[in-house]
């Protein structure tokens, strides 16, 4: 599907429980044809405060494509950031105007007999739509994700990701925190714990988003492990 400007509803806004941290459901016009892979992102648009021009900002896809009718966005707050500014100003029932779907951060085929996700933080998104669309379709596949983040309090989406475990044994699921407080888990940054969880390459796809100093340290690690650049993928947040 080729990208196009749509005007949204915010149906939902959700805290979640993060720091300015918010999560957004947008709603498309009834009849409104919207279809796109796993992993794409979409533009959010708004008027700049001198007017006249446009600001857009990239916000991967939190929500899978089985899910018709509306997307969801997470996002969190940058000091002195436009968009993210202009979000917290958003309610319930306005209007988003977004441009999408756009990227081609998605699942390489043939997909391997394993795939590991790492993320940071809001990285989480487009890995978020990539799962649930795998299990929804259907894969006997081990699906790891090594999820690192600041303090326990920060994991997004952990319910749904302990839901993930009950659900499908060849789902799992790593969280690690580097500042814990009464964390109990792993408490490595995640490029630590790729030799742990993989051990090895074979017939494995790495995929990792969030923040250009991480995805060098985990792309490092996955090279050092034996991993080739063609089975390594991945998205930068800044």
């Amino acid at each position: 599907m080729r990208a196009g400007i749509f005007t949204t509803r915010i149906e939902k806004v959700i805290e979640m429980g993060v720091q300015d941290t918010r999560h957004f459901k947008l709603v498309f016009p009834p009849g409104t044809e919207f279809d796109f892979e796993p992993g794409q992102f979409a533009n959010a648009m708004a008027p700049s405060e001198e007017g006249g021009k446009i600001i857009k900002r990239p916000y991967s896809i939190a929500s899978a494509p089985f899910l018709k009718g509306y997307i969801d966005l997470v996002w969190k707050r940058v000091e002195g950031g436009f968009m993210t500014n202009y979000f917290m100003k958003l309610k319930e029932g306005d209007n988003l105007q977004i441009q999408a779907p756009l990227g081609r951060f998605v699942l390489k085929k043939p997909l391997p007999r394993r795939i590991a996700f790492v993320a940071t933080g809001t990285g989480i998104a487009p890995f978020r739509a990539m799962i649930f669309q795998l299990f929804k379709e259907g894969t006997d596949r081990d699906i790891w994700l090594i999820f690192g983040n600041r303090y326990e309090t920060d994991i997004l989406y952990d319910e749904e990701w302990k839901e993930l475990v009950k659900k499908h044994s060849n789902f799992h699921y790593v969280p690690t925190v580097s500042r814990p407080k009464t964390w109990t888990g792993e408490k490595e940054y995640v490029q630590n714990l790729l030799p742990k969880y993989l051990k090895t390459p074979a017939d494995t796809h790495v995929y990792i988003c969030g923040l250009t100093n991480m995805i060098n340290e985990v792309q490092k690690t996955a090279l050092e492990m034996g991993f080739t650049k063609d089975q390594i993928f991945f998205e930068k947040y800044d």
